[in-house]
């Protein structure tokens, strides 16, 4: 395998690994985020272990390549060897699994080649409490500790990854599908559509598209039709797909007298087509990941109706741009019902879906999340190696809180970042952005309390502080943090406090860690400042140079902190009162500085958490790296790794 830090400089090699490649919706959706992947930064092969498929020929002609070793049998063990010989000669930088065969195979096949691995989710964990299914949960856990990440796609799917199917939550990252979004998506209308199909124009008519299996519902689909059929006798019902379930289905329909109504359409490439004749499209289904025909529809501007059910509620908000409702057969019937006497109010709902699914649901942003992904689980894979990597996995396990009141007093995390940015360069104060966001989106889901700097302290020296307390700031300054860490804060509606060194904002020197780079490293502006203020960002002081301040005189050290308050003073149009020691290193002279100059607290680099008795001159901080997994990143949260970056200050006496 390639050294993982060559691969992140130029582009990465990623073998996916699938089952076959039928014209399914997770298969659909691979095809799409490689056809919106620079393949300058990620070159793609993929490997089948069951059989081939129809989208082979789109992979192929993408240039992509496609390999067959089928498996003789699902319990044909000599698969394990043939993927992980195949795997050894491709010599990928990382391996992408996806749906439970591959996921399966293909990670017992690539165990300790070197490679990172990644396995996607496409669907909620199965609520079923059947042997098969408790099985397949069983061996997901158990091939987790040689996962790098587990992908979910909708937040719903991760929930059910992490309390139904016990997924440890430190591994899952969630990355919604996405669809092409057409440029002028009404250019063909529906009588065109119907036209095209040779289906009648004047009937009402719905359709459902999905594979013939359990969690798609035909059943109740069918079932709900009688009653909807009695109020619309020329009703016509398009069903779309095949599976291993479409021959009951076809009884069904004999059963209940539907031939007339319905048309089974068979394994379709022209689903587009199909929406836009539709008056609505049906999704009936008990349980769901997040269905790629939704999204097609709400672009295409199909109205939807669809189960309350996985994912599809992260996605659709009921009455607003789909119909929701329960997959039972009378409710079904009652919604539909609904739909066809109120076309007026579902082509107002399918408008407002389309112009939410097209500001959200881009396949663009979804490959670009996904090479994201593939570059911050190379570069953590890089720093995460060794007996160093193995001590702080255990440390951190060994002392985290697992309680949600830490030890039941009133307390506040701060969080230090540095740098914010793709281009990471071995730069440990560099943490990714897919990261970054993933760590922001953990502290919401976990009901963390965020707070401003200011109103932190001031609750803290109230003793007032709420339950697990967390400020986030930012020191030195950098450009990238204005470009990758504030619009995920501004997004999020997060608060931060930064500390630019003003020497830096101004031109007039940069960080000696990056002196002697080839690549120079920006900083701030005035003028980015002064858009961050306008948002949720506070700031602080960092002085005016970046020196070390013990390693200079009091005299100048004081020139130092009163040069940076006046211009970030200026620059800001506000009193500057919290400040940042340069590497974290001070001495108890500074305090006298820092009070006589007008600042009312300072940080240090010192960890652990900030109680009501810490000195406000010497507050402590939880520095966040590049090296850190979200694994790392929680046992920070829940101070399993105080004591190890205590030892660590303790040598060094300050910061790096």
């Amino acid at each position: 395998m390639a050294d993982p830090s060559e691969s992140i400089k130029h582009s990465l090699s990623v073998c996916h690994i699938l089952p076959a490649l039928p014209l399914n919706g997770a298969e659909n959706l691979l095809l799409q985020i490689c056809r919106n992947m620079n393949p300058e930064e990620v070159r793609t092969s993929i490997l089948l272990i069951a059989d081939g498929g129809p989208l082979v020929p789109d992979f192929e002609a993408l240039g992509i390549p496609v390999t067959i070793i089928p498996k003789k049998g699902r319990y044909d063990l000599s698969i394990i060897w043939k993927v992980r010989s195949f795997l050894r000669q491709g010599q990928f930088d990382l391996i992408h699994t996806h749906l439970f065969t591959a996921n399966l195979w293909g990670r017992l096949g690539c165990a300790f080649l070197g490679p990172a691995v990644i396995s996607s989710m496409h669907s909620i964990a199965s609520i079923e409490k059947s042997v098969l299914r408790q099985t397949e949960q069983f061996l997901d856990r158990l091939l987790v500790p040689m996962t790098d990440a587990v992908v979910c796609v909708t937040l719903q799917v991760m929930r059910t990854m992490s309390q139904v199917a016990r997924l440890p939550r430190s591994k899952l990252v969630t990355i919604n599908n996405g669809v092409e979004i057409p440029v002028d998506y009404d250019a063909m209308t529906k009588e065109d559509a119907r036209s095209t199909l040779k289906v009648p124009k004047g009937l009402p008519i719905l359709g459902i598209i999905g594979r013939f299996s359990k969690p798609k519902n035909h059943q109740a689909f069918l079932e709900s039709l009688v009653l909807v059929r009695e109020k619309f006798p020329d009703l016509l019902v398009l069903i779309v797909g095949i599976g291993e379930l479409e021959e009951s289905i076809r009884k069904k329909v004999s059963e209940l007298g539907l031939e007339e109504s319905v048309l089974f359409m068979g394994s379709r490439r022209d689903v587009p087509v199909i929406l836009k004749a539709l008056d609505a499209l049906v999704i009936p289904s008990l349980w769901e990941g997040l269905p790629i025909v939704l999204l097609e529809a709400l672009v295409s501007g199909t109205p939807v109706i669809a189960t309350r059910v996985g994912g599809i509620p992260d996605v659709v908000e009921d009455r607003v741009t789909a119909l929701l409702t329960a997959p039972d057969p009378e409710s079904l019937s009652k919604t539909m019902i609904w739909a066809l006497d109120h076309p007026v109010e579902m082509l107002r709902i399918a408008e407002s879906g389309n112009k939410m699914s097209r500001d959200c649901y881009d396949i663009r942003k979804t490959a670009q999340q996904y090479r994201d992904l593939y570059r911050s689980t190379l570069q953590r894979k890089a720093f995460g190696r060794g007996i160093r990597r193995l001590a702080r996995s255990i440390i951190g396990k060994t002392f985290s809180h697992k309680g949600r009141k830490m030890d039941g007093h009133p307390a506040l995390r701060v969080l230090a970042y540095h740098r914010v940015v793709d281009d990471w360069n071995g730069d440990i104060l560099c943490v990714h952005p897919f990261d970054f966001l993933e760590q922001m989106k953990w502290l919401r889901e976990e009901g963390f309390a965020i707070l401003s700097v200011e109103k932190a302290l001031e609750l803290l020296a109230q003793g007032a502080l709420p339950n697990r307390a967390v400020s986030i700031t930012f020191d030195d300054g950098y450009r990238d943090t204005f470009e990758n860490a504030f619009p995920i804060l501004t997004r999020m509606k997060i608060p931060a406090m930064f500390f630019p060194v003003t020497g830096f904002v101004l031109g007039e020197g940069s960080h000696s860690r990056y002196q002697n780079r080839d690549k120079e490293v920006p900083y701030l502006t005035v003028d980015q400042i002064l858009m961050m203020k306008e948002g949720m960002i506070e700031f602080g002081c960092h002085t005016h140079s970046h020196p070390c301040l013990p390693c200079i005189a009091p005299d100048a050290a004081e020139a130092e902190v009163r040069k940076a308050k006046k211009l970030l003073e200026e620059w800001t149009g506000g009193p500057i009162k919290v400040f940042s020691y340069p590497n974290g290193a001070f001495e108890p002279e500074h305090f006298r500085i820092l009070a006589e100059t007008g600042f009312e607290a300072a940080f240090s680099m010192r960890p652990g958490l900030n109680r009501p008795a810490t000195s406000r001159w010497a507050l402590r901080r939880t520095e966040v790296s590049g090296r850190d997994s979200l694994e790392d990143f929680i046992h920070k949260m829940m101070g399993g790794l105080d004591l190890w970056h205590g030892l660590y200050y303790g040598v060094k006496k300050f910061y790096r």
